[in-house]
């Protein structure tokens, strides 16, 4: 029984056109002179058996694979959908392709697919952390393996980082809270360990530190995701014997606000006539809730766009870099003036 052949070979293509296995890696590499004549008719005898570049063999030769890969937590939110979408557009111009991997938001995934990836010969990487450890982290900078973070920062770590400004999005949050008569807030973040959620805090209560007056704030701490939001949001309320008495919300993200929207509308309680709510991301559906959610809008994309050419300059000259992309306040209809 003749085993089947499923790719053709340069060996291949030599054979059929009659010219030397060299002569024919010039032309299909575009290295090195070769006729016009000559390189045509290589290229079509190619064409002809289905010749595709065998780009593991040319990654081991020439050390460049142009594939980059990507680490992120959770490409089901549609947050991190953009930032993907950024990535992937921008390593397109560059001639790049990029390897992407869910972690669940499990550190142990993260190593794997760490692991994984470096497996590939991937050029660089570009990660969203799971941030409960970061010893992964560290071995790729211990290693020098060009690699960008995006959306957290490890003050032990010195790395690329690309992050959106957290603290000054915290801060407008607050601010047009306070500027329409809101004098008793809730936050509700995500948890503690996260960098986002504690430059969005500090940026809150930097806020409400400038009103000079009394203002009341409490802040909940939840994991990630609706459900989780929702959990910890409905179980926040029910515990108080007391009415609702809060008049402004913010949440760490646009899902976490759907998640309370969800928990008020239940309970009959008004958005934005009972209390007004603001989210942080501006995601697409934001702007077709109902209400339509005031939020802090982030560049997703650019985000991932920038990531992707920080990790370019990284992988040829080896330098590190930090930006902190700006954000702004869109004002929609699930607040008010009090």
């Amino acid at each position: 029984m003749v085993k089947k052949k499923y790719f053709v070979t340069i060996k291949d293509v030599a054979k059929v056109s009659g010219y030397s296995i060299n002569t024919v890696s010039r032309a299909l590499g575009n290295r090195g002179y070769v006729k016009r004549e000559t390189k045509e008719k290589i290229l079509k005898v190619a064409s002809e058996l289905g010749y595709m570049r065998n780009c593991a063999a040319s990654a081991l030769r020439t050390k460049r694979s142009h594939i980059v890969g990507v680490v992120v937590v959770d490409n089901t939110n549609p947050f991190y959908a953009e930032v993907i979408k950024g990535i992937e557009l921008e390593a397109k111009k560059y001639g790049y392709t990029i390897i992407l991997i869910n972690t669940d938001r499990s550190y142990e995934n993260e190593e794997k697919a760490i692991e994984i990836l470096l497996q590939r010969r991937v050029e660089g990487l570009i990660i969203t952390a799971v941030q409960t450890r970061n010893d992964d982290l560290k071995r790729l900078v211990d290693e020098k393996i060009p690699n960008v973070i995006i959306g957290s920062k490890f003050e032990d770590l010195t790395t690329n980082y690309v992050c959106s400004d957290d603290e000054k999005g915290g801060y407008l949050a607050a601010k047009h809270l306070l500027e329409n008569n809101h004098r008793k807030l809730l936050l509700v973040n995500a948890e503690k360990y996260k960098y986002a959620a504690k430059m969005r805090e500090l940026g809150v209560r930097r806020a409400i530190a400038e009103a000079r007056e009394k203002i009341e704030l409490e802040a909940i701490y939840s994991k990630d995701g609706f459900d989780n939001g929702y959990d910890t949001f409905v179980k926040f309320i029910e515990k108080s014997k007391t009415k609702f008495e809060y008049d402004g919300i913010i949440c760490y993200n646009d899902v976490y606000a759907f998640a309370v929207t969800k928990a008020l509308k239940e309970r009959g309680i008004r958005i934005p006539e009972d209390v007004s709510i603001v989210g942080f991301d501006d995601i697409y559906f934001s702007s077709i809730v109902e209400p339509p959610l005031t939020t802090v809008r982030t560049d997703k994309s650019k985000l991932g766009a920038e990531a992707f050419k920080i990790l370019m300059n990284s992988i040829e000259s080896g330098t590190v870099t930090e930006l902190k992309l700006p954000v702004e306040l869109v004002v929609r209809n699930s607040t008010i003036k009090r």
